[in-house]
């Protein structure tokens, strides 16, 4: 009978290792300063609102220029409307970056976890211990030009 409880406890110990969930961490904010396209896209949301900046600046010194409350008023709408417009923009261009940056990401996770048989990927910040560390294949995975 022990023979028998030893052989099932043995059989369970083996089945449950064999089952066992294994967990990957990734660095986030190490993957984001190491993706190369995260540079090219913060270049390119920073250069839109340079230009927002710059307009901004030249119609303040052509306003300067009007002479009559007319002409402010009448340039005072139209800037508003374009200004409105170029910041929606922005706004539209930098969430649509940021999106692809973020499934970019994601999508690399996936791929690496599944490649190392990695059951479950958490953020670095939230494991005090253990876990598997795939932040570098994840780069590597993301910096890759052949693997989009």
């Amino acid at each position: 009978m022990k023979k028998l409880l030893s052989l099932v406890a043995t059989s369970l110990l083996l089945f449950s290792a064999a089952n066992a969930e294994v967990i990957g961490i990734v660095d986030f904010d190490k993957v984001v300063d190491n993706y190369t396209r995260v540079k090219t896209v913060s270049n390119e949301i920073s250069d839109k609102y340079a230009e927002i900046q710059r307009y901004t600046l030249d119609k303040e010194r052509e306003y300067k220029k009007l002479s009559t409350p007319l002409e402010r008023k009448n340039f005072e709408e139209v800037t508003a409307r374009e200004l409105s417009k170029r910041q929606e923009a922005y706004l539209k261009l930098k969430e649509r970056k940021e999106a692809e940056i973020d499934l970019a990401i994601k999508n690399a996770i996936k791929q690496v976890a599944m490649t190392s048989k990695v059951t479950t990927v958490v953020e670095k910040s939230v494991v005090f211990f253990g876990g598997v560390d795939l932040t570098d294949k994840v780069v590597k995975q993301l910096n890759n030009p052949v693997v989009k």
